[in-house]
């Protein structure tokens, strides 16, 4: 069976992130993954994309309350164990997500996620 072309960018995408656990494309009213996954079997990333559509959602309406004109470039939530930054995909209804372990460049985890963003869009 052939991949799908999301399953394929993601794939691509975890190759250039140091320090990779898991990333996803979340819809933010469902909290349902459409692509992605772990590559720790401890780390249900399912679980982790629906509690987060509710945090990304929280965060996107506190922005506008602050001041409309503002535009969110990430969300960095930070752990003793890992770090997860997250990208909402324009008005697209969806978020993307990458957990990396704390050693991981979050510079280049930025940037990479930057670079992909566009085949990302293009894919879901």
């Amino acid at each position: 069976m052939a991949k799908s072309k999301i399953s394929e960018t993601l794939e691509n995408f975890r190759k250039e992130i140091p320090g990779f656990i898991s990333t996803d494309v979340v819809n933010l009213i469902e909290g349902i993954s459409i692509g992605g996954g772990s590559v720790d079997p401890k780390f249900d990333s399912s679980v982790a994309s629906a509690y987060y559509a509710t945090v990304v959602t929280s965060y996107l309406k506190a922005l506008e309350a602050i001041d409309p004109t503002l535009e969110s470039e990430d969300l960095l939530i930070t752990t003793d164990k890992m770090s997860l930054l997250i990208r909402v995909l324009g008005s697209t209804g969806y978020y993307h997500g990458v957990a990396v372990t704390n050693d991981s460049n979050l510079g280049i985890c930025r940037l990479v996620m930057k670079k992909f963003e566009s085949a990302i869009v293009k894919s879901i």
